[in-house]
Formats: C-alpha cells, structure tokens, sequence
C-alpha cells in the first residue's frame, strides 16, 4: 500500500506530525510512505522510519515556485498513491489533489482547541476506523551522535554526570539583532537581559546532591552575537557553544540536556521529541494547541495572557517566575 503524506512547514511542525506518522506506521503492515514537505523536510525526516520510502520537497517561495507546484502536481498524478493524508489546512495545497480518485483524509478545518498533533491523529483514526491513542513526538538519533556531544561538552568542563541546563534564544535563524516581523519580536523574543540573568541565577542554583547546574547556549555562527551579549551579563554562568548547523548533534545535545528552556520554537518540539523536559514561554499563541505534545508532568508552559500585563508579550514573563519553574523541572529529574 502506498500513502502519501502532506505537510508543508517549517520544524517544529513537521516534529508535531511524527505521532501521526508512527500512527500510520502501525496501522498499515505493508505501508510505503512518500512525504510531501517543505525544505526543512528532509533534514527533519530524512531518517524517520524505513516505511519512508522518498520525501518530496515542494519550495512555495521564490521564481521557481509555480513550476515547483506544476511538478509536483505531476508527480502525485503519476504516482498511483492508495491514500493520501493532508496535514495542511490550506485549500492552496489541497489543491493538488482535486480529481483525483484517491482516498483523501484532509485536515480542511483548524481546531484550536485541539493540539496539532491530535488533531493529525484525528485524520488518522478516520482512516483505519479505530481509536488511536497519543503518541508522543519521536526523531531519529544517531548513538555516534550522543557520543560526540559527551565528548564535546567535556572539552567545556561539563562531565557526564552534570545536571545540564539548555536555554534557547531565538527562533528560526532569527534573533533580537534581525527580528523578522513586529509580532516574532512581541510573542516570541524573550528580552536578552531575561537569559543574562536566568543563566547567572541557575548556575548559582544548588540542587538536592549540592552541585550546580550547567547552563549552556548553543547557537549558529550567524546567531554567535545574540549569544555573546547573553553571556557577557550573566557573570560567567553561561557556557556559550557555537557550531555550524548539524541537526544530529543538536538533536543529540538536546537530548543531553536535564531541562530546556524556549519561547515557541521548533527546537522546543524537537525537545519533546528527545523526550527532554521542558519550560516553555508562549505569548499569543496557545500551548493547547502547538505547546510541547507529551507527558504533562514534563513540562511546564508558561503564558504572558496569565500576567499582569499580557500586552507586553513575552516581556510580560518574569525572570522569577521562569526560575521558579525550572527548579520544580530539576527537582522532578532528580
């Protein structure tokens, strides 16, 4: 049987279709997947599941992007797919599909009072006529990986039996230097001076066996500015990492980590998926729907809508109450 699965999106939604994926997986023995992503696609899921036999890449950006639809519109025409599932909501990419005698399961309509990933589920259930539990998020991790990030943070002082603190600053390559639009700088930019002092404070932190955590910031060459400015005010408790972009040792560093902390972003996704505990800082956007997909006692989703003054977005959160948080994250892990 083959199936052709849709959804065009940047990581941390192609992280939040990996249950719906596994769902499939399952439920059909004899099942050949071809993906249908956008450019982040392939680094996400390259490596995601046998069953998955080709991933297309489908670019809606730039000159080439009509000829990108034409070809690809072809491609599904030739391809003779059993069914195909749509993650995508947009009618745009549903499109594709019309005349089409295939069976097609479409998330035409959002719920927002759904997590994305349930919802996706959802589709799935409709297809094999039963009740399909959640499934939480999962990636492909490379054992050699785990062990290069060991031996890397070694080089930084950090042992194996380290409490390790991860905190991410920024959103898809943007950062506090080059925001990209006003509302990613509101809802989804936590003040520099906040990771300053949240980093000195969490170094200083002494937990239950009378060591101290290490805080560390990995970040892009493009982002090594964003970074610099955080370390230099948070009195030496920050352990900077810049590295160019390799997506197994990030997943594998995430994966090290005893807690990570982000705004709304896909590596907080990506965090879920290592099955990494998490504080989460959302403003605008509701966690209901695109927070963390896993156990609830995991994570803890903090909201600017439950401070005083939720117009300040993300600004709105206190440093306080976000150290808060991670202590109660730590004392969990033991």
């Amino acid at each position: 049987m083959r199936a052709l699965v849709v959804r065009i999106g940047r990581a941390g939604d192609l992280v939040m279709t990996t249950p719906a994926l596994t769902a499939i997986i399952n439920s059909y023995q004899d099942i050949q997947i071809t993906l249908l992503t956008g450019p982040d696609g392939r680094r996400i899921l390259k490596s995601f599941h046998p069953a998955i036999k080709e991933i297309w890449i489908w670019n809606r950006s730039g000159i080439g992007a009509l000829f990108n639809k034409i070809k690809i519109r072809k491609k599904v025409r030739q391809a003779g797919f059993d069914m195909i599932f749509c993650f995508d909501t947009s009618e745009r990419i549903a499109s594709l599909f019309k005349g089409l005698d295939t069976k097609l399961y479409w998330r035409n309509t959002p719920d927002h009072l759904v997590h994305c990933s349930r919802s996706y589920l959802n589709l799935v259930e409709k297809a094999v006529g039963t009740k399909i539990k959640d499934i939480q998020p999962s990636l492909y991790l490379s054992p050699n990986a785990e062990q290069q990030v060991e031996k890397e943070l070694k080089e930084y002082g950090i042992s194996a039996s380290d409490k390790v603190v991860m905190l991410h600053p920024s959103f898809s390559g943007s950062s506090h230097f080059r925001p990209k639009n006003p509302r990613s700088v509101k809802h989804r930019l936590w003040p520099t001076r906040n990771f300053s002092e949240l980093g000195d404070q969490l170094a200083r932190l002494k937990l239950p066996d009378d060591t101290n955590p290490k805080v560390v910031i990995d970040l892009i060459p493009e982002e090594a500015r964003l970074g610099e400015e955080i370390k230099k005010f948070s009195n030496g408790g920050i352990t900077l990492l810049i590295s160019p972009p390799n997506f197994e040792r990030y997943k594998a560093l995430i994966k090290r980590a005893d807690l990570f902390v982000s705004p709304n972003t896909g590596p907080m996704h990506i965090a879920s998926a290592m099955n990494t505990p998490i504080v989460t800082l959302f403003s605008d956007w509701d966690p209901a729907e695109c927070g963390p997909f896993m156990q609830a006692e995991k994570f803890t989703a903090l909201r600017a809508e439950d401070t005083p003054c939720p117009e300040q977005g993300l600004s709105a959160i206190s440093v306080e109450t976000v150290l808060n948080a991670c202590k109660q994250q730590l004392l969990k892990t033991g």
